[in-house]
């Protein structure tokens, strides 16, 4: 039975998007930097029921954006979380109207070690992919030594939300 609540209580806290104020901030910041001088606003994107029994995964509330330019819709933004080797950290990925990526931040990194792939140099490899299957760790995703567990989890993680917001544009959801 204990088993079961550390099981709840770990699901709640991994799948929920209550992001720090810090986190926000840097979220924030990522947007207005990708387009200086504009008004942007983030429209979250939460699915009924029904449409979300059409799709082959959950998403979470809160974790998915339209992203609004001067009141007109730019970019997806979807949060996420991947795994390190004892934490989860979340980030963020835009996706061009193509859907292919415009950015990914890590906004919450939570290791001791593999802080790495928070490096804007490390993530822009990730920069204008749009197909998931042609992603490949340690081929076009160099490693970080150091950081191999957090790396290969975002990797595979970015590959997944891939997925889903494709399969969100083939359900017609965007």
């Amino acid at each position: 039975m204990k088993s079961f609540w550390l099981i709840i209580v770990l699901s709640v806290v991994f799948f929920s998007f209550d992001l720090p104020k810090s986190a926000i901030k840097k979220m924030d910041k990522t947007l207005a930097k990708l387009w200086p001088e504009q008004v942007i606003t983030k429209k979250p994107i939460n699915l009924d029921s029904e449409t979300q029994k059409k799709l082959s995964f959950t998403l979470e509330k809160n974790s998915f954006y339209s992203v609004l330019k001067n009141a007109k819709p730019e970019a997806y933004m979807i949060l996420s979380k991947g795994t390190g080797k004892m934490n989860f950290f979340d980030y963020m990925i835009v996706f061009k109207k193509d859907l292919s990526i415009l950015k990914i931040r890590v906004l919450v990194y939570r290791e001791e070690y593999g802080g790495e792939i928070g490096s804007g140099r490390w993530l822009k490899q990730f920069i204008g992919k749009s197909d998931p299957n042609k992603i490949k760790f340690g081929d076009d995703i160099q490693n970080i030594s150091g950081a191999t567990i957090s790396a290969r989890s975002l990797t595979e993680d970015v590959k997944k939300v891939m997925r889903q917001i494709i399969e969100l544009k083939k359900k017609g959801v965007i």
